[in-house]
């Protein structure tokens, strides 16, 4: 058997990537420096190879910086979004190691060192065959990297599909207590916390609802209908003053409005008032919205003053 054999074996072995210690069990190293110079091995990253004709995919490259690294690393910040198919993969792959290991990056590899990193604690997780960051982890470290205008809605969208939670960001945030946009992402927690689950209702809270001339509200508040349990985007339950935001891509069609307004006849017959106002609304007038919702609440309170 001659060494090319040998060495397509030992690649092909370790699913078609070796490290130069995997490739030197079976290989001198003289013979193989003689094959890596004559590139019919092809370094994917420092000390990790694949054969001329192996082909190079996403996946590949992805296994090829973790075998880099070795088990005390996992992948991690953008990248981790990438794996966890939140957005396209992009160069600088990142990876992420505790504070007392030594690991050089490369080029297109960096590696971040953290105090207390651990790869095998429920910081990480399996996805894809790959060791990455948990989600809320992932969210945290990738904050500063994203463009600001991707941040928030992002975040607020894995909270809506329940893949994260305040209470899990703000734990993350506790491990990177100087992750850059620190005060941008505090806000966000709190805005999830608050029952935020779109960009519209963010924007309605901090430009409207939180306003000091407004008497304070819940978020996602809870009613008990005949039928259904439901939340309502912002309530004043002493008041039984409900205001619901209706986006772009939703509450358009005719289904949606028959449907809205079936919900909003159960409420009334509750002794709930519903006011309804668009992204425009909030975005253009926030004035206009507070002072109908103020308005409205001082008509619900006078109302049940009297009676």
């Amino acid at each position: 058997m001659g060494w090319r054999q040998v060495i397509g074996d030992t690649v092909r072995d370790h699913g078609g990537l070796a490290t130069r210690q995997q490739l030197l069990e079976r290989v001198p190293r003289q013979v193989l420096d003689n094959y890596i110079g004559r590139r019919h091995l092809v370094r994917v990253f420092p000390r990790v190879y694949r054969l001329r004709d192996g082909g190079e995919d996403d996946g590949t490259t992805l296994r090829a910086a973790l075998m880099h690294a070795g088990p005390v690393a996992a992948l991690s910040h953008t990248t981790a979004l990438a794996v966890w198919g939140l957005r396209p993969l992009h160069r600088p792959l990142h990876l992420t190691v505790d504070q007392s290991i030594k690991r050089a990056g490369a080029p297109d590899l960096l590696v971040h060192r953290r105090l207390g990193f651990d790869p095998e604690s429920a910081q990480c997780v399996q996805r894809r065959g790959l060791l990455i960051t948990a989600l809320p982890r992932t969210v945290i470290d990738s904050w500063p990297l994203l463009p600001p205008v991707e941040r928030r809605p992002l975040a607020l969208d894995l909270s809506n599909r329940g893949l994260v939670t305040a209470k899990h960001l703000a734990e993350a945030l506790a491990e990177r207590p100087n992750v850059a946009g620190r005060r941008g992402l505090r806000q966000t927690i709190d805005l999830i916390a608050d029952g935020c689950r779109s960009e519209l209702e963010a924007h309605g809270v901090l430009n409207v609802f939180r306003h000091h001339s407004l008497p304070s509200s819940t978020g996602q508040y809870q009613v008990q209908l005949p039928t259904r349990r439901i939340r309502l985007d912002r309530a004043w339950p002493e008041v039984r003053l409900a205001v619901e935001l209706d986006g772009a891509h939703h509450h358009t069609s005719p289904a949606d409005r028959r449907r809205d307004l079936a919900r909003d006849r159960e409420l009334a017959a509750l002794g709930w008032v519903v006011l309804r106002f668009t992204y425009a609304d909030v975005l253009r007038d926030p004035e206009g919205v507070r002072a109908k919702v103020l308005e409205v609440y001082r008509a619900r309170l006078e109302q049940l003053r009297v009676s």
